[in-house]
């Protein structure tokens, strides 16, 4: 018994059930009900739906690369019936059932562990937000305790983005960057001076831009016109 994929979703279709479209090129496409072939139908991706096979293995949610699910190929070769090969093939997929079913239970387990460290943080804020609802006076010193760690690390955090702030202020005048140059100079320039030069340069255009338009500037004209005067 040969048990087909769906082409859209990636689920068993079992002999005498789903629906069969042969393409015009004959290729042909499987699927397990209606809700897959209407939505084939209408060109939708498989990757960009969230309850297709697709979907889960290019967002790292199944097992991609595993040596247990190149058993599960097609393999459209006749072998002769042997009594012994159908007894250790039937035991070989039971095992390797198992050996996937345990690599599946893993790699969950692997992929959980983040959301496990949130689950934990949420916990410790709920304990602490409705410390005065505990009766236990020990539970209570460790939400104490807790909420003490939480308050100290606030405080580190905020210092250390106030100083953040300030070294791109240009509060501190501490070093930015060090361009070192291939004789083994290092020059050292800080936020200000990077400044200046850059209102250098836009003064320095804004020259070369007037002598080519011919603009003479106010002071000048002012000069030209006292000089005119003066003659």
């Amino acid at each position: 018994m040969r048990i087909e994929k769906c082409y859209f979703c990636g689920g068993p279709v079992y002999p005498g059930h789903g629906t069969a479209f042969v393409r015009n090129d004959a290729k042909m496409f499987r699927f397990c009900r209606s809700k897959c072939h209407r939505n084939f139908k209408a060109k939708k991706n498989p990757r960009k739906i969230r309850w297709t096979k697709a979907y889960r293995k290019t967002h790292g949610k199944d097992m991609i690369l595993d040596p247990v699910l190149d058993f599960e190929k097609k393999r459209n070769e006749a072998v002769r019936y042997n009594r012994d090969l159908m007894v250790d093939t039937i035991q070989a997929m039971n095992k390797i059932d198992e050996i996937r079913t345990n690599r599946e239970e893993r790699f969950y387990d692997k992929r959980m562990e983040p959301t496990k460290e949130l689950k934990r943080d949420q916990i410790k804020s709920d304990l602490i937000k409705h410390s005065t609802l505990i009766a236990d006076p020990e539970m209570r010193k460790r939400v104490e305790k807790i909420k003490e760690k939480r308050d100290l690390k606030k405080a580190q955090l905020k210092e250390e983005k106030r100083m953040l702030n300030k070294s791109n202020l240009g509060m501190n005048e501490e070093v930015e960057d060090i361009n070192i140059e291939n004789i083994g100079v290092e020059k050292v320039v800080t936020r200000g001076q990077k400044n200046k030069q850059k209102l250098k340069k836009i003064a320095y255009l804004n020259r070369k831009k007037q002598r080519k338009m011919n603009i003479v500037p106010e002071k000048k004209k002012k000069q030209q016109q006292n000089k005119m005067i003066e003659d």
